[in-house]
């Protein structure tokens, strides 16, 4: 999942893809979900959080910085819910049993992590057993999944799963033992380049909090977090560790928000369709309660941007093809900018790596400056998409069916107009 992001002349250029093409974001769209499993932790428990560090009084530090020194009016919600005990944040080390025993949620530097077999042990027992565990850092889903010797990294709902961490090779065993051809070729350039392939400094996508816990009861059972800080002429900057375990906490308080909403599973006019069978009376699932992949930037430390993406996932089940399967995806990506910076594009990538899949229709279609969007793709895909934005908003299509990659730029207009378009929704689909 391939993600960028600029500060120009005061405006905040955000960019987003959806890009399958990396093992991270790969999806399994052939397995079954299995039982549900019971409910293993108290929600009650949900509250607490334990940072485990091998040096207490450092990381100690950066905890009561973010929480009690913090200027970011962005993040007020970790104060206030930790003065109303809703949050209870504990800084120990892996020996202190006691704490670890009282909490539901565990969080880790994955550098830390990944050369001590100590807490690799300790921390796949305390998933395995049900509570959810987050690796900060610079870490990907293939290396969360490697880490605690994972079989899977899934969200399952539905009759079927989302999952996570998934190479080409694994998808395309899925796909013979589900029944499907795996199509073993490799089109090219003229160059010889296989098609499909893309730029390495374009593809470079790292998560810096990854939090996931194997009990399907949980909301945002899957969370997946990106932080990009740049300086004040917009040049790349290091992201600090206090930014960092903000993001942890930060991602603590909303799972407590999404555990005091309203159950809303079969509510089928707001809510996000994870995977359903494309019928107008398909019940649909929140995807909200059950993962979160949030990109976030930073300028100079600060929260002036974010970035919120759901997936609309239709199976059409009136083919019976031997050799394919018929899916509609529809990424919902929404951009959200504060301190008077200004959200100016919004790009989107949905990228196909295994050989068994391809691209055969997606929109909108072709480059258009337009205010809406109305359209359906064709059978046997037949999804609808339906856009409004208010104002003349231009859409670059850059998609391509030999290449298999639906790509889109939502640009904020006539550049010389400077809009800002911060809160906009885009949805567009690829089947």
């Amino acid at each position: 999942m391939s993600k960028t992001k600029k500060i120009l002349k005061g405006s905040l250029v955000v960019t987003l893809s959806l890009l399958f093409f990396f093992s991270s974001y790969s999806v399994n769209f052939f397995a079954k979900a299995n039982d549900r499993k019971e409910t293993i932790n108290d929600l009650s428990e949900e509250k607490n959080i334990v940072i485990i560090t091998d040096n207490e009084t450092s990381t100690e530090e950066t905890v009561n910085t973010v929480v009690e020194e913090n200027i970011d009016p962005e993040f007020k919600d970790i104060q206030d819910k930790v003065d109303n005990t809703e949050l209870n944040v504990s800084v120990v080390s892996p020996e202190n049993k006691r704490d670890l025993e009282k909490s539901s949620t565990i969080a880790a530097d994955v550098a830390v992590v990944e050369g001590n077999d100590l807490y690799k042990d300790f921390l796949k027992a305390e998933l395995e057993g049900g509570k959810r565990v987050f690796l900060y850092g610079d870490v990907q889903a293939e290396e969360y999944k490697e880490i605690f010797e994972l079989d899977e990294l899934a969200v399952k709902e539905n009759n079927g799963q989302l999952e996570f961490g998934l190479s080409e090779e694994e998808l395309n065993k899925k796909a013979i033992e589900n029944g499907k051809e795996v199509v073993d070729e490799k089109l090219t350039d003229d160059e010889g380049n296989e098609k499909g392939s893309l730029d390495a400094a374009e593809s470079k996508y790292t998560s810096h909090v990854i939090g996931y816990t194997i009990d399907n009861n949980q909301k945002l059972q899957y969370v997946d977090v990106s932080i990009n800080n740049f300086d004040e002429n917009g040049n790349s900057i290091p992201n600090t560790k206090g930014m960092v375990l903000q993001e942890v906490l930060n991602t603590q308080t909303e799972i407590i928000d999404s555990e005091n909403e309203p159950n809303q599973e079969n509510n089928t006019t707001a809510a996000s369709t994870f995977i359903t069978t494309n019928k107008v009376q398909a019940a649909n699932v929140r995807v909200k309660n059950k993962y979160n992949i949030v990109e976030k930037g930073y300028r100079l430390g600060l929260l002036v941007a974010r970035m919120d993406t759901d997936w609309h996932l239709y199976k059409q089940n009136s083919e019976k093809s031997k050799k394919y399967d018929y899916f509609t995806l529809k990424p919902i990506t929404q951009v959200t900018s504060y301190k008077g910076l200004w959200a100016r594009s919004i790009y989107t990538d949905i990228d196909i790596p295994a050989d068994t899949d391809h691209l055969d229709d997606w929109g909108p279609m072709g480059d258009q400056g337009t205010s809406s969007v109305s359209m359906s793709l064709g059978y046997p895909f037949s999804v609808g998409i339906s856009m409004d934005f208010g104002e003349n908003l231009q859409i670059d299509d850059r998609s391509s069916l030999a290449y298999d990659y639906a790509r889109w730029q939502l640009n904020d207009g006539a550049m010389d107009l400077n809009r800002n378009i911060s809160g906009k929704t885009f949805n567009p689909a690829a089947g």
